[in-house]
């Protein structure tokens, strides 16, 4: 996979904004993409500039405000600082301080972190989670509320009815943790069986990369590569990815596709 993933670096490095943005100018998409660039070679001014911005775009208040739809302030701020700490930005730093406090204080009374809609709220709990985890505040009483809001709605009947996107963060985000019950892993696993294919017959180039992402996490190799083959023939001709086949190339699921493949989701 190292020629696609080197066209995808080549295909990011390229797209950057001036201002050191990507795509809308949305900070998870530039913390997305500065996490998917860790380590590449002659990445490093990209990454600087893409670091720049993106604390450009903390607020005050220490959270980081969407610019688009897609994300929660919840979602964007917390996947801001598990970012960050790839750069070794710790808890002592003022801005990941801002950050944490900023999500501690916007917990809800049930333990969750709100989404767009109820049905999401698996996804952003989880994602705020795993930044108290990434900063060692796991002790916490706001963390183990949480964890036991997650816990509870995977348990719920319907929650493997959901789309691949509310689906897969919850299970990944829960196993970086290691709060992932067998059970819930077991039902992933069936659920990934069906909906590998489906996404592959209908395009769905993100779906693919969060199963792909998911799978590699749970050590399930043979399905994580059958989703990587399907990835590496799916790319276009610059090097990027659209969010499904035959769709222009996309920063957010360029670099989506390239922390999938290489197991960093």
């Amino acid at each position: 996979m190292s020629q696609t993933v080197d066209l995808a670096v080549r295909y990011l490095t390229q797209a950057q904004n001036s201002d050191g943005s990507w795509g809308s100018g949305d900070p998870m998409v530039s913390a997305r993409a500065i996490y998917a660039l860790k380590d590449c070679e002659g990445s490093e001014a990209v990454i600087e500039r893409g670091i720049a911005y993106l604390e450009s775009c903390q607020q005050p208040d220490g959270h980081f405000p969407p610019k688009t739809q897609m994300y929660t302030d919840a979602a964007t701020t917390a996947y801001a600082l598990v970012a960050l700490n790839q750069y070794s930005y710790s808890k002592a730093s003022k801005l990941v301080s801002r950050g944490l406090i900023w999500l501690m204080e916007h917990q809800q009374p049930d333990g969750s972190w709100s989404g767009h809609n109820t049905n999401k709220n698996a996804y952003t709990t989880s994602l705020c989670l795993r930044a108290l985890y990434t900063f060692y505040l796991t002790g916490i009483s706001r963390y183990r509320k949480g964890v036991t809001h997650v816990m509870e709605k995977m348990a719920e009947p319907g929650f493997f009815d959901e789309p691949v996107s509310h689906v897969y963060a919850p299970v990944l985000n829960m196993h970086r943790i290691g709060y992932l019950m067998p059970e819930v892993r077991e039902a992933f696993v069936n659920y990934a069986t069906e909906h590998i294919d489906l996404s592959m017959k209908a395009g769905k180039i993100v779906d693919v990369a969060y199963l792909c992402g998911t799978l590699a996490a749970l050590d399930e190799e043979d399905m994580a590569r059958q989703c990587a083959d399907y990835l590496a023939g799916a790319r276009n001709s610059d090097g990027g990815y659209g969010k499904e086949t035959g769709q222009a190339s996309d920063p957010n699921w360029t670099a989506l596709v390239m922390l999938a493949l290489e197991n960093r989701l």
